[in-house]
């Protein structure tokens, strides 16, 4: 992998890890929405120290932090970040279902009500 793949992928954990959307991102540095897609997948070859450093602003951390990382430990908080989007999937699922049983049982009770 490359490096600047690499720090794209770390740029984008730390992002999510923070509860941030790439529009918060862009609000923060001034930096185009799409523009941070480019980087977070490796597309820009060069993202420039500059916006390295505004993008570190904004996600809390210094640069030099973008830079330190392993792929193994990538990879794994690439997983855990995997794991929790897919439970937070079926929370919401679930609550969605829940809802329908809710809006079902009202619905229930108030046809008993007219009788």
């Amino acid at each position: 992998m490359k490096i600047t793949q690499l720090i794209g992928k770390r740029i984008k954990i730390l992002r999510l890890e923070r509860g941030m959307t790439q529009g918060d991102v862009e609000e923060a540095t001034g930096i185009s929405r799409s523009h941070i897609s480019k980087i977070e997948s490796g597309k820009v070859a060069n993202p420039g120290l500059d916006t390295l450093e505004k993008i570190a602003k904004a996600l809390k951390v210094t640069v030099s932090f973008l830079f330190h990382f392993d792929e193994r430990t990538l990879k794994r908080r690439v997983q855990a970040m995997e794991n929790r989007k897919r439970e937070h999937k079926q929370e919401m699922e679930l609550l969605e279902k829940k809802e329908k049983e809710i809006k079902k049982l009202k619905k229930e009770l108030r046809s008993l009500k007219k009788k």
